[in-house]
């Protein structure tokens, strides 16, 4: 509007009636020369975008840096084809995902600007600025955010690679889910497909109706807070609400699938009311879903645009998802739960045997075991290969000791102690095995003093050697005997077949730290074992690592890592070379993320080489039907990971063919897995039954053994794992690797077995074995004790430690003279019939940090003996001599727990001339056996035949 103005004058009159100079609106000079607000918007979008650009541009660096540095790592450990695989898939979804994302939110907002009231209308809220710099300033600030919320969208897409590999590749199972008739692969591969790009399509809608909603909201700011609604506003609304309602009866069917996974019923899966209430109801709300969008989008469309007709449509359906959960209540409450067994007893049916078959339950071979009450001396003689493996070094008691013992430096740890077998000398026992423990001897920078950089990068690489002993035998003072000991490694037992060779440890479970190797600056070694304060001095060996070709490519992997002194320091040359990720899981898992890896690595000494063995697992947590533990419930054993302790080399072995999902990922990485028959015969011979699965699967057979739904239901044959109790609290026992003989074989084997007493009650009921050697890898045998016999559990049988009164009184004297007892767990042993229970007794000084071994507890039914041999204590709970007395244990409680060998000790103890006032002190404690309980009858009966027999030998 122009205002009365004198000739030659020229004032603008703003909708306030404001006269301002024309030159305000133009971006020109205010009073002073100063730059108005308009043209301060001009200049400051300007920069934002400079800005907003360069902040761009070094993200696209850094995110192509990584790129290219995670591409040089991969092409290092020979798995480049891995790396393109990867690469190859995540660019195109990436880029598909972005342009997708940045043309519709940016097309939304654009048909918001266009569809916004008349420019003429609008009046700007804030004083110093017109309407037009703030749709400016909106505008640049919409940009941005489209810009960022594109490369978001293109990231979700990127990041699910796996999923997608996975749905184009997936090997079928050859077997139908029981609701759908769809076949397993279809609820493991396909449908995380089709969730994926449904909840991706409802994350962008809702973007752009965000964009939009921005837009509209400022138009209804700057139209002074009234609302008016354009033909165009109402028809951009409809299509984006209706494509929302489309996209969301999609998910609403793929729920229906989903229902099978379900874990909100008495089984995990679809039961009862999920079939007859929530299925149908879920197929209604879709099909009403599906309609009001249709009806929404459709309504932008028609000429009279009214808001009844989709109003009604939407609210039927959000009614009728409303009133679909209160029927679903309903029905369980009115037709369920008063008759929940003949309800639920097919669906539960269906859980029991999905169950089975998805954690590799109805594999398990089913017998029956005699479960005699005492184990007899013939049975001791034809199972001494048994009794020459039973563990009396505790790992968890020894790790502190050979700390102590083998550690040598400060700088070095034993982080970890394995479980192993190594065949002995063939020439003195024809092959057996002899059961071991094996450790890494690992550097551990927190344990240096004076760090800086020159030491934790170039000298201090590598930890050095390993130890291994025996199980069953010690060394005076109760410490353990090794046969392979010290640095650089030596041999101290030539009944084990072992050489080591290739020793330094640059790959480990505790190496997680970068180094570079084969620089100026020399490695350390080891302590020169001749010379003291000398240390001896090497370089890496192996063409292995990033090599440092370039001053590029040092100034990117500077940056990647952070790390200027990789870039700077003249310690470095172009032939030297960079380890890194050398934490093996670490490493392992950034080649395979989707494998699922053992809690427990172990070292293993093969054609005389120190390597890594990691078992490792496919998974998933939508196999239907089946119950789930840990965020999954479908397992396999698939794969086993070899990784060289000294040049990180990786080897995965793929070991189960018959299991989809890892021919799924071998399908998707040919170049990854090598045929599990390539094992070289020295790894397969050291392959085990892993810990975690048998622990899980041991988890699920508690209930899982019973394969009828009603008793299922009634639970009244349930198992549970036994409770173990340590000093600090209780816990459920965790499956112990034994080398024995099976029932019914002839050779002995090492297995992984785990005991089961029914649910409330102690007594042992049946006893599951996981076997490792040879073709029977992997395969599962659970054993049964008949009913009506009674077979004492772990938690009876220490009780009955506990209980015995002298037994008692001796550790308690221990523990209370300056000194701790450690009693090892207890382990059920199955020899021939029947079963022994051993428990290894170790005392260490207060405070101190060197347990040793003094004590082996040997139960046997109903007789306790605690002993310094496990093989005296053998002795005495099968009759073949008496008890040690009460003053010869007080009298060695200080001294060796063994002299040699634990195993091999004969015959009854040394004769020794008997006083009056030995007899006298035997008749006393046969007076205080008496007085004891029940389980005191038998140590009773062996004292008064100890007096008998000193009787006949002083005469009349």
């Amino acid at each position: 509007r122009r205002c009365p103005r004198e000739k030659g004058s020229a004032v603008s009159v703003d909708d306030r009636g404001d006269a301002r100079p024309p030159q305000a609106f133009r971006g020109g000079a205010g009073a002073g020369g100063a730059p108005t607000p308009w043209k301060a918007v001009g200049h400051a979008g300007r920069a934002l975008g400079l800005g907003a650009g360069v902040l761009l541009a070094v993200i696209a660096a850094d995110i192509l840096k990584s790129i290219y540095v995670d591409y040089l790592w991969f092409r290092s450990v020979g798995f480049d084809g891995v790396f393109f695989r990867r690469v190859n898939t995540q660019v195109p979804l990436f880029l598909a995902g972005y342009l997708v994302a940045g043309v519709a939110i940016g097309g939304s907002i654009w048909l918001a600007r266009r569809s916004v009231p008349s420019a003429r209308s609008e009046k700007s809220f804030i004083p110093e600025l017109p309407p037009a710099a703030i749709w400016r300033m909106a505008d640049l600030a919409l940009a941005g955010v489209a810009l960022l919320g594109a490369l978001a969208f293109g990231a979700a897409a990127a990041g699910a690679w796996g999923t997608v590999l996975q749905w184009l590749q997936a090997v079928p199972f050859g077997e139908a889910d029981p609701q759908f008739g769809r076949d397993i692969g279809f609820f493991l591969f396909h449908l995380p497909a089709y969730r994926f790009v449904q909840s991706w399509l409802a994350g962008l809608v809702l973007a752009c109706a965000l964009g939009a909603g921005a837009v509209y909201g400022l138009s209804y700011a700057l139209q002074t807070f009234q609302l008016r609604v354009t033909p165009g506003m109402r028809t951009h609304l409809s299509v984006l609400g209706g494509g929302f309602l489309l996209i969301v009866a999609v998910g609403t069917h793929l729920g229906a699938f989903e229902l099978v996974t379900s874990s909100q019923g008495l089984v995990h899966g679809a039961l009862y009311t999920d079939i007859n209430a929530r299925l149908p109801l879920r197929h209604v709300l879709a099909t009403l879903a599906a309609t009001a969008g249709l009806a929404v989008v459709g309504n932008a469309f028609l000429s009279s645009r009214g808001v009844r007709l989709p109003l009604a449509v939407v609210g039927v359906w959000v009614a009728a998802t409303v009133g679909a959960g209160l029927y679903a209540s309903v029905v369980q409450a009115f037709q369920v739960d008063p008759n929940e067994l003949r309800r639920e007893a097919p669906y539960i049916q269906r859980n029991i045997d999905a169950t089975r078959r998805a954690w590799g339950l109805d594999r398990i071979v089913e017998a029956g075991h005699p479960a005699r009450p005492l184990v007899t001396p013939e049975e001791i003689s034809a199972n001494q290969d048994t009794l020459e493996n039973i563990r009396l070094l505790d790992p968890d008691a020894m790790i502190a000791t050979l700390n102590e013992l083998q550690a040598l430096r400060p700088l070095y740890r034993f982080a970890d102690i394995d479980i192993s077998r190594y065949p002995l000398n063939r020439a003195q026992t024809g092959g057996a095995d002899q059961q071991v423990l094996i450790s890494a001897r690992e550097l551990d920078l927190d344990r240096v003093a004076d760090r800086n950089w020159t030491r934790d990068h170039l000298q201090l690489t590598h930890g050095f050697g390993a130890i291994v002993t025996p199980v069953t035998e010690v060394e005076d003072e109760g410490l353990p005997r090794l046969a392979l000991r010290d640095i650089p490694p030596r041999t101290a037992y030539d009944r084990l077949a072992l050489t080591v060779d290739g020793s330094r440890i640059y790959f480990g479970e505790l190496t997680r730290h970068d180094v570079i190797v084969n620089t100026r600056e020399s490695e350390f070694d080891y302590p020169d074992p001749q010379v003291e304060g000398r240390d001896i001095r090497t370089s890496y060996a192996h063409d292995r690592g990033i090599v440092l070709s370039s001053r590029v490519r040092r100034l990117l992997l500077a940056w990647e890592l952070g790390d200027l002194n990789l870039l700077i320091s003249s310690q470095i040359h172009n032939d030297s070379r960079l380890l890194m990720r050398r934490q093996i899981a670490q490493r392992v898992q950034r080649v395979a993320p989707f494998l699922r890896l053992d809690s427990d690595p172990y070292l293993v000494i093969a054609d005389g080489e120190l390597k890594w063995l990691l078992p490792a697992y496919t998974s998933a947590s939508t196999y239907p039907y089946s119950q789930s533990a840990e965020g999954i419930n479908y397992i396999r054993s698939s794969v086993q990971v070899v990784v060289d302790a000294g040049t990180g080399d990786m080897d995965f072995y793929l070991v189960d063919l018959e299991d989809p999902v890892a021919l799924t990922f071998s399908r998707i990485f040919p170049e990854l897995f090598t045929p599990g028959t390539a094992m070289p015969d020295a790894l397969r011979q050291q392959v085990r039954y892993p810990q975690d699965l048998l622990r899980l699967q041991a988890q699920h057979y508690q209930g899982y053994h019973v394969t009828d739904a009603e008793i299922f239901f009634l639970g009244e044959d349930f198992w549970q794992l036994p409770v173990q109790r340590t000093r600090a609290h209780t816990q459920a026992m965790e499956p112990y690797y034994v080398t024995m003989r099976l029932p019914g074989e002839d050779r002995v084997e090492f297995v992984l077995i785990v005991p089961f007493t029914p649910r409330g009650r102690e007594n042992t009921i049946a006893w599951l074995a996981g076997r490792s050697d040879g073709p029977h890898f992997g395969s599962l045998r659970n054993y049964r004790f008949p009913s009506g016999v009674l077979v004492f559990g772990p938690s009876q049988v220490d009780n009955r430690i506990d209980q015995n009164a002298l037994i008692s009184q001796q550790l308690t004297l221990w523990d209370t003279a300056g000194s701790e007892v450690l009693r090892s767990t207890l382990m059920m042993v199955p020899v021939g019939d029947a079963f022994l229970y051993v428990q290894p007794v170790y005392l260490q000084a207060a405070g101190g940090r060197m347990p040793e071994l003094r004590r082996v507890i040997v139960a046997n039914g109903s007789v306790v003996a605690m002993e310094e041999t496990f093989s005296r204590a053998l002795d005495v709970v099968t009759g073949q001599r008496g008890p040690a007395p009460p003053e010869a244990v007080h009298a060695q409680g200080n001294a060796s727990a063994s002299h040699g060998t634990l195993r091999g000790e004969n015959g009854s103890p040394p004769a020794r001339p008997a006083a009056p006032g030995e007899l006298q002190r035997l008749l006393r404690q046969a007076q205080e056996s008496s007085k004891a309980s029940q389980a005191e009858l038998d140590r009773l009966r062996r004292v008064l035949e100890e007096i008998d027999a000193h009787l006949q030998e002083q005469g009349p």
